[in-house]
């Protein structure tokens, strides 16, 4: 019998996420990892890279509590909620400290995890051509992305941007079993290519499930065990994102981050309620229904939408 990779956020973190690594952080809005994005916080962890095609409030966070020195992604922003006040203050002002980015096409991120996860050192794509993305470069310097003619002869010419593969991935899924198989639906994003892209892998799952109920519907697994190296039971980690057949997006606890988070004194008044002034997920869970009560909680969670069953006998 294999050896169970349960174990706690706290854990997780400490024993596989170090100082100055880069971490691919899972997810495209859906299932988001807010129980491990936390964690990181709490721990102080600093000086790391962190990448995704597109980063949301829980990049501003961790910029916010000088975790972050490097990004990766295409933009680090909101869209209908409103800007992100961390990020601006860091590349504005120096606030709490200097921060570099590397910024590609949404696409482009995409691209590098794909070549990462594909195990070749390079990929061709159309993106970022004709743009200042070819200009701009931060510490990649000239091997950020290179414009090379077809060899082949189509006298077209391609943008290879480099593998991406990261020392770490982290991301939140519907279920996962002790072995670290781990199954999602609804909206993949980067998944899976980022995190096997990633040299090992941390899981927070809305439920730990048994290998044979796995193994019943494979085509869900998204991430095999063997990249995975810690599984962290966390129902509710994905909040204030969604999670699909669980909760839905919890859009006033997003406006909220992004009222407060205008100015620094109203940042820090959030993240020592929310993230600081909880211990785990369970306290924060706890917190929320005990700040605005079982109803609101309960109106988040998803309705019965079952989807019609196959056969997969022979």
């Amino acid at each position: 019998m294999k050896k169970s990779k349960v174990m706690t956020a706290q854990e997780a973190v400490s024993e596989f996420i170090s100082d100055g690594v880069t971490v691919a952080i899972g997810g495209f809005f859906h299932s988001i990892s807010y129980a491990i994005t936390h964690e990181i916080i709490r721990q102080k962890k600093a000086r790391l890279t962190i990448c995704q095609p597109s980063f949301n409030e829980h990049a501003d966070q961790m910029i916010g509590a000088g975790c972050v020195d490097r990004i990766i992604s295409s933009y680090v922003w909101m869209e209908v909620f409103g800007p992100l006040y961390c990020f601006r203050r860091a590349m504005e002002k120096g606030i709490p400290h200097k921060i570099e980015m590397e910024d590609y096409t949404n696409f482009a991120v995409m691209a590098r995890y794909l070549a990462g996860s594909l195990g070749v050192p390079y990929i061709p794509i159309h993106s970022m051509k004709g743009s200042d993305m070819m200009n701009y470069r931060a510490w990649h310097g000239e091997k950020k992305a290179i414009l090379m003619k077809d060899p082949f002869g189509s006298g077209q010419e391609h943008v290879l941007v480099p593998a991406l593969n990261p020392d770490v991935g982290y991301f939140h899924c519907q279920r996962a079993d002790e072995e670290g198989n781990s199954q999602m639906w609804g909206i993949w994003g980067d998944m899976p290519w980022s995190m096997r892209a990633s040299k090992k892998v941390i899981v927070s799952c809305e439920e730990i499930v048994t290998r044979e109920q796995i193994g019943r519907d494979p085509n869900r697994t998204i991430v095999p065990g063997y990249k995975v190296v810690a599984v962290v039971h966390a129902p509710f980690g994905a909040h204030p994102k969604h999670c699909q057949g669980y909760y839905d997006v919890d859009r006033d606890f997003i406006f909220n981050y992004i009222r407060e988070s205008v100015t620094e004194d109203g940042w820090k008044k959030y993240m020592d309620e929310w993230v600081y002034g909880v211990a785990d997920r369970d306290e924060y869970l706890k917190k929320y229904v005990d700040t605005f009560g079982m109803k609101k909680f309960l109106g988040l969670k998803a309705k019965d939408m079952m989807s019609t069953s196959v056969n997969y006998g022979f």
